[in-house]
């Protein structure tokens, strides 16, 4: 079941797709006057500047938020290229494309051409698979 719900304040509409959410904590933690998991509706876009609300949605990692704005010429998506990734079975996540990789203490690098991630944990070199899943 795909599930939307649309909160509008102002000039933005906050899209919430809750299949999507890993619960990461982003919004909350971004927006605690607008992320409210305890109440109903628990998104209050009333609550943040509009500016501020696509700068929070923009970092919500799984897409579950997303946002559009009264002015069509402006849109979250900030480009259009699609991005390949392979999942081998049993293996790594490929990305077929350049890519920017921040870990969780914030230090970013990035990759040329591809990089392939690691799915089952157990690799050495973790986020990237060091080949731990064939043993």
């Amino acid at each position: 079941m795909d599930i939307t719900k649309k909160y509008t304040h102002d000039q933005v509409t906050v899209i919430w797709k809750p299949g999507l959410c890993i619960h990461s904590g982003n919004c909350v933690s971004a927006l605690p006057n607008v992320f409210k998991p305890k109440e109903k509706p628990w998104v209050q876009p009333e609550g943040s500047s509009s500016d501020e609300l696509m700068s929070a949605i923009k970092k919500c990692p799984s897409g579950a938020l997303t946002y559009e704005t009264s002015n069509s010429t402006e849109a979250m998506e900030e480009n259009n290229k699609n991005v390949k990734v392979t999942l081998i079975e049993n293996g790594p996540a490929i990305v077929m494309e350049s890519c920017e990789i921040t870990h969780p203490d914030g230090k970013t690098e990035t990759r040329e051409r591809r990089a392939s991630f690691c799915r089952c944990t157990k690799s050495e070199n973790f986020p990237y698979c060091d080949g731990s899943h064939k043993k």
